[in-house]
């Protein structure tokens, strides 16, 4: 699709895969908590686990609870709204788990029960917050915060201006965040902010890069190193930039972790879901079904693993929701 080093390649095109040099165990998937999963997230899903079926590796499936997202903070308030929490400290809805993150990978396990079994393969679920601490994964966000110019050549500069880093710490008062990012010290490996949280009397927030942080513009770069990736999977929203941008999702993943880690796995693009006329539901847009509308989730899992085994073949941008 694009002019890559020759070590990674970008495709839709699952012969490419087949035809590539593959160093890793796994294929990796993620996906953030931000509110009830949508078909397009199953199918994305349900294309990482005939991937990983076709090419004989394991399913990392990713949950992004480092990550954040104003818009959905129960907490969050129009005139400080890049002030909030971060996955695995927000509340569970219905208070049988943990953290919201937790509760969002309990709701798909029957649709990763039914992948797993129609595929008969091994998919390992983890949280990104279980990275903290691991040396590969410090090492990664050592190297993009030593070398901010060139994480902010890759947005195509002007990241600066607007954030500290794409790193921040969390305030051990208030348990908020704040998207502008932390300052950090290489040689006390350690990240210094205000918190930005009117209604907390801290102030200020600071901790080691190994405790509780954000890793904001970087969940997909720096979850792989340790986790011996051969192939990325992602939905077909990171297939094309947005209009005042010149650099897809995809490819600034791609240069981020090389940026991160020296090394990147190949990358392929599932089709985002469309109406019958082509126009794509989202999520975020409010269109297309959610776990919730579909009744039998692990059954839904294996005819969807049945269709996706086919479908990988046929290199498709756009798929009718209807097809599924």
């Amino acid at each position: 699709m694009s002019d890559f080093p020759e070590k990674y390649s970008i495709t839709s095109d699952f012969s490419d895969l087949e035809a590539s040099d593959l160093n890793g165990r796994s294929v990796a998937v993620g996906f953030r908590p931000s509110g009830e999963l949508h078909v397009g997230n199953l199918l994305t899903l349900a294309y990482s686990a005939a991937v990983a079926d076709k090419l004989g590796l394991e399913l990392d499936l990713m949950c992004c609870d480092t990550d954040w997202s104003a818009h959905i903070h129960e907490d969050n308030k129009r005139e400080n709204n890049r002030v909030m929490k971060l996955f695995f400290e927000r509340d569970c809805p219905c208070d049988k788990h943990e953290n919201i993150a937790e509760h969002r990978v309990d709701e798909i396990r029957p649709f990763l029960r039914g992948l797993s079994d129609e595929l008969d393969i091994d998919i390992d679920t983890e949280y990104m917050s279980d990275l903290q601490g691991d040396e590969e994964y410090l090492d990664a966000l050592r190297n993009v915060l030593n070398n901010m110019e060139a994480f902010d050549d890759i947005f195509g500069g002007g990241f600066r201006r607007r954030y500290r880093s794409p790193v921040v710490t969390v305030c051990d008062s208030c348990g908020f965040s704040h998207a502008k990012g932390s300052a950090y010290s290489s040689e006390t490996d350690e990240l210094v902010s205000t918190c930005r949280n009117k209604d907390c009397e801290a102030g200020f927030m600071s901790g080691n890069l190994n405790g509780k942080i954000g890793v904001y513009y970087l969940v997909d770069p720096v979850r792989d190193p340790s986790r011996d990736v051969a192939v990325h999977v992602f939905g077909g929203d990171y297939r094309d930039a947005k209009k005042e941008q010149k650099t897809s999702k995809v490819e600034k993943v791609a240069k981020i972790t090389d940026l991160a880690n020296d090394e990147t796995p190949h990358y392929f693009l599932a089709p985002m879901i469309s109406n019958e006329d082509g126009k794509p539901l989202s999520k975020s847009k409010n269109t297309g079904k959610t776990v919730s509308e579909i009744d039998d989730l692990e059954e839904y899992g294996k005819k969807l693993a049945q269709k996706a085994s086919k479908w990988i073949r046929e290199e498709r941008k756009y798929l009718p929701e209807s097809e599924l």
